[in-house]
């Protein structure tokens, strides 16, 4: 394949996340994209081709661009040095990947819509993957696990706001999360889904504990009030084990 197209197609995948991240949390269906500024509508040629928003000359966010620089890079690498699944698979996978991280990222919002639609396209590439056993049991096992966790997450949730005495509907851990764990164990399958979550919640602390440290020294941290979006860090252990597996598990257990 032409090193023009793969970064054509990588592009085109970036734009199709961008697309999706600007419409579905705001719109709930496949829509014209709105102006986030004055919630006009784009034009076609306008928002096709990155331009200021006609009515009150916003401009694009540097997220529509970071994505796009991502979508060709990954291409590119993915090009480069194909895994064993093959491109295109990889291809949608990671595309699938950029829409649930930017809507999570934005929005604190995993949709039901979004997890829906990824069940169904990874329990045929979960069985072509590993099969319909490990499949189905990935599905839930991840389901199951971060369930628990929701209910611990919904009782601290609680107990905040009766701390707070406020009830801002705020959620240590939201159901999405419970939904996109049950999709992400539906494709990398067991025992790969206890990996995934246990290298989601390690990072997700890491990263909250970073979060804690700073807000200490700027003298900023309440810790009735940090919470972290926990969408991007599952799909990062799901990344890792579907891409880097063996040196993930070199890593964590040696040999």
């Amino acid at each position: 394949m032409d090193i023009l197209l793969v970064l054509l197609l990588g592009l085109a995948c970036a734009f199709l996340v961008n697309y999706l991240s600007d419409v579905l949390p705001i719109q709930r269906k496949l829509a014209t994209p709105t102006c986030p500024s004055c919630q006009a509508h784009f034009q076609a040629v306008n928002y096709l081709t990155l331009g200021v928003c006609r009515s009150c000359k916003t401009r694009r966010s540097v997220r529509t661009f970071l994505v796009l620089i991502l979508g060709a890079l990954v291409a590119l690498a993915l090009w480069t040095w194909p895994p064993d699944m093959g491109f295109w698979l990889a291809l949608v996978i990671l595309t699938y990947f950029g829409v649930v991280t930017v809507i999570d990222i934005e929005h604190r919002l995993i949709m039901h819509m979004v997890s829906l639609a990824g069940a169904i396209l990874f329990i045929p590439i979960g069985i072509f993957l590993h099969g319909w056993q490990s499949t189905l049991l990935g599905g839930l096992v991840g389901g199951g696990v971060m369930l628990l966790f929701y209910f611990v997450g919904t009782w601290f949730a609680k107990y905040r706001a009766r701390k707070r005495g406020i009830d801002d509907d705020e959620e240590a851990l939201g159901f999405g999360d419970v939904t996109i764990s049950t999709v992400l164990g539906l494709l990398v399958g067991w025992p790969n889904i206890a990996l995934t979550l246990l290298l989601g919640i390690l990072l997700g602390g890491l990263v909250s504990l970073l979060m804690i440290v700073g807000l200490t020294l700027l003298r900023r941290y309440d810790p009735m009030n940090v919470f972290t979006a926990y969408g991007p860090f599952l799909i990062a252990g799901a990344t890792m084990m579907l891409f880097f597996r063996d040196t993930v598990l070199k890593m964590l257990f040696g040999g």
